[in-house]
Parts: structure tokens; sequence; C-alpha cells
């Protein structure tokens, strides 16, 4: 079966950026349409695989860039631990600190949309990618007619979720900025007092419904967020 072109052209591209140094740019769109003698969308449909596969990250009104490789840069776009890592070409792996059942607090309820007091499972993981310690996560995770004592923790929820009929579709996330505690720093193998990020997310089905409630530590040197933004005229 013949490849689309711009998968190709995202070959070429990720070849590109093997010989550059992290952080140079790559030439512009324009350049590499007249380079490869393609269209337009073409360059930008392999720019948005290699921004995907976490091998370029771009600023945008400065160009595309050749992305840190010891460095995560997630996007906006939402995907799991597992994914992240996957298309990395990372061996994303995870140590599971506790599980078990807990009654919600207000703020769990008032997030998953549940009465305070509800049965709710919390999962604490150790995230780990090629064997690195990358994130730590607590999740709350509403009942949704699953047993989920049998869910294996090790792995994608999201992907286990979706056998069972409750495909996330959208999140709502801060990010916040903070420093490691001994505990966390621990766990991390990082210093204590180290930058870190701190995500809080809130997942839903398409028609809405909130299926879990995560706050996540991802060590400050491993990890960054590409955001693109605009303003608004007026």
């Amino acid at each position: 079966m013949t490849r689309p072109k711009y998968e190709l052209v995202a070959d070429e591209l990720s070849r590109r950026a093997g010989d550059l140094a992290a952080h140079d740019a790559l030439p512009s769109e324009r350049e590499l349409m007249q380079q490869l003698g393609v269209s337009r969308m073409t360059v930008r449909r392999a720019i948005e695989q290699l921004v995907r596969r976490g091998l370029v990250y771009q600023v945008q009104g400065s160009g595309t860039f050749v992305a840190d490789p010891a460095v995560v840069t997630k996007t906006l776009r939402l995907t799991s631990f597992t994914e992240d890592m996957e298309q990395r070409g990372l061996t994303p792996t995870t140590t599971v600190r506790s599980t078990g059942s807990t009654a919600a607090s207000a703020e769990i309820a008032r997030r998953l949309g549940i009465e305070p007091g509800e049965e709710v499972f919390v999962l604490e993981r150790l995230r780990l990618a090629d064997g690195t310690p990358m994130a730590l996560e607590r999740v709350h995770l509403p009942a949704l007619g699953i047993d989920w004592a049998s869910v294996d923790p090790g792995t994608s929820l999201y992907a286990q979720m979706a056998a069972q009929g409750w495909t996330v579709e959208r999140a709502a996330q801060t990010i916040e900025a903070v420093n490691l505690d001994r505990e966390t720093a621990h766990a991390l193998d990082q210093a204590v007092g180290a930058a870190a990020l701190r995500v809080t997310r809130v997942t839903y089905t398409e028609a809405g419904r909130p299926v879990e409630h995560a706050m996540t530590i991802y060590r400050g040197d491993r990890y960054g967020y590409d955001l693109v933004i605009s303003r608004d005229a007026g």
C-alpha cells in the first residue's frame, strides 16, 4: 500500500531534525514546500505528525523547532501517559503505590458530579519512562458500573474505560508550578524543593459526564507544555 505523501515528508523532516541540535529551527513552511515540491497542507500535516511524536515543537509566529529529547513536551491534545510515552518511542511502566475505595470529599464530589460521601475508587501511581520516574498521580474514579478492583492499574485507564463504554473526549485542567515536598521528591528521584508541574484534570465523556479526577505531579526537568494562544481582535 502506498503511504500518504505527508508521512513521507514527515520521515524526511524527522531525518533532518536528527541532524540538528535541540531547539534548532527547521526551514519555514514556504521553504519546505519549495525544497520538497509539496503543498503547504502536506507540510503542515507532516509537521503535526512530528509534533504528536514529540520530535518537534512550534512557536506561533516563530516557526518549528527540534524538541529536546530529554524533555517530554505535551500539547493540549487529550492523551494518556501511555500514549505520550509510546509516541516518543519510550517504554511506559507503572508502579502502583496504593488502590482502594473511599467516600468522596465535598470537593471531589463536586468535580465528579456526585454526592459527597459516595464511594469512589482511588489510585495512586508512579509513572515511569524507560525506567525513569516521570510523574506521580492520584486518581479518583466514580463507580460508573465498573469493577475497578478488576482493572489493571499498570496500564492505560482510558483504554480500559473505553472497552467498557466510557470513552473520554475532553478535559478541563489547571497547570500550576510547584516545588516538590520531601515525599514526592523521593518518589520522583528529585531534590526536595525542585521545580515541578502540578496538573489537576477532570475528564469527560462526549455527553459531558465527568469520569475521572486526576492530580498529577510532573518532573519540571522532564516535562513541558506547548500552548498555542491567540489574541482576539477588538
